[in-house]
């Protein structure tokens, strides 16, 4: 089934990066599909909690009530570039249970967080992080 996620920029041209050294280096092509399966396979193994919670803006109580919903660009790794590909129907129901145990609205939060922790290169913090 043919799916898209949107990344930012800086996550697209990392994944662009690590695709062509991959290449150079092993002398195989790897697909931005087994780039983005690695990264989910690593961001379960570290733990989908550790993962938000290093993806998104501290949320800070309020006096006054709840702060604002998160906004789409919250969401560290997110942005306007396209990713296409196909995935098979059992990976894409696999990918909505990770996403509900993340707590995220969509998939393409969970892919866009796990690709900028897992691809090498400079990480993207969420907005007001220090370090």
């Amino acid at each position: 089934m043919p799916v898209s996620f949107q990344v930012s920029e800086g996550v697209r041209r990392r994944l662009d990066k690590a695709q062509a050294q991959a290449l150079t280096t092993t002398r195989t092509r790897k697909g931005h599909l087994e780039f983005i399966l690695e990264a989910l396979n690593a961001g379960a193994e570290e733990g989908w909690e550790e993962v938000v919670k290093a993806s998104v803006p501290e949320r800070k109580a309020s006096r006054f009530g709840g702060g604002r919903p998160l906004k789409d660009r919250d969401y560290v790794g997110t942005g306007s570039e396209s990713l296409y590909m196909r995935m098979d129907e059992e990976t894409v129901a696999e990918l909505d249970r990770a996403t509900e145990e993340a707590g995220l609205p969509d998939r393409n939060k969970l892919v866009a967080m796990c690709l900028n922790r897992y691809l090498p290169g400079r990480k993207e913090r969420p907005a007001g992080s220090s370090g």
